[in-house]
């Protein structure tokens, strides 16, 4: 069993919260780099407040305005969709066809399109500005986020029925968060391992929204095995991400 299915992501987000806001939410582990990142619940939220403020006030979506992340397997890639999904946005993935979207958020570890609506979001271990030239009109997301307020108020939020990603509402998004949360057999407060991008369309549910259903954590890796993940100590591991066979 998962935890009481939330209305929208931003209940979800909040019940998460208030539960032991100290506790680890996401940590981001980079073995080529040695990178280590933890963040905890309230630094996580507050993130999303952040960039749930640049997206209202600076970029200037509204519900209902379409946002096509391109992110890498990152703790920012968990942070934008939360954001977007606060503000009632309906997030696509990266290999999003067909029509295009009011805003496209891409990791300056990418080639920059030619967009309207173009963010880029640096992607150096604790985020900042873009490591890249940045095109005329598009956004660094970098050296604005910052500045935004720390606590988030959405001048239109979500309902239950606010489109949110792939045909889904909040309600059905959640509902199928909490469907792959029981078929990975996460239970209430388990740690959960993976190498699953958050901006594809599978790392959506599984990568950013099933440790929050299930009341738990994300460990989030680039790339490595189970070696990678000793210390971590997960409860589920998934994505390509194998666990050391054993010999009895």
């Amino acid at each position: 069993m998962t935890t009481r299915l939330a209305a929208t992501v931003p209940d979800l987000l909040a019940g998460w919260l208030r539960t032991d806001p100290s506790r680890p939410a996401v940590t981001w582990l980079d073995p080529p780099s040695g990178a280590r990142v933890e963040l905890s619940r309230t630094t996580l939220a507050n993130w999303v407040a952040k960039i749930g403020g640049l997206l209202q006030d600076v970029v200037g979506v509204e519900r209902g305005t379409t946002v096509r992340l391109d992110l890498p397997t990152h703790w920012l890639g968990v942070a934008w969709p939360l954001a977007c999904w606060s503000v009632g946005c309906v997030v696509f993935p990266a290999n999003r066809e067909g029509a295009p979207t009011d805003v496209v958020v891409v990791g300056d570890d990418r080639e920059t399109p030619a967009a309207d609506g173009l963010v880029v979001v640096g992607t150096a271990p604790l985020g900042g500005r873009s490591r890249i030239p940045v095109p005329p009109g598009a956004l660094d997301a970098g050296a604005e986020v910052l500045g935004q307020p720390d606590d988030l108020v959405a001048y239109e939020p979500p309902d239950a029925a606010t489109p949110a990603t792939g045909g889904l509402d909040h309600t059905g998004l959640l509902a199928a968060a909490t469907d792959r949360a029981e078929s990975l057999g996460l239970r209430p407060g388990g740690r959960l391992a993976t190498d699953l991008s958050p901006s594809s369309a599978a790392g959506l549910i599984e990568t950013v929204l099933v440790p929050l259903v299930a009341g738990g954590s994300l460990v989030l890796v680039t790339a490595g095995g189970a070696e990678t993940l000793a210390s971590e100590r997960p409860d589920v591991v998934a994505g390509t991400l194998r666990p050391t066979p054993t010999t009895g």
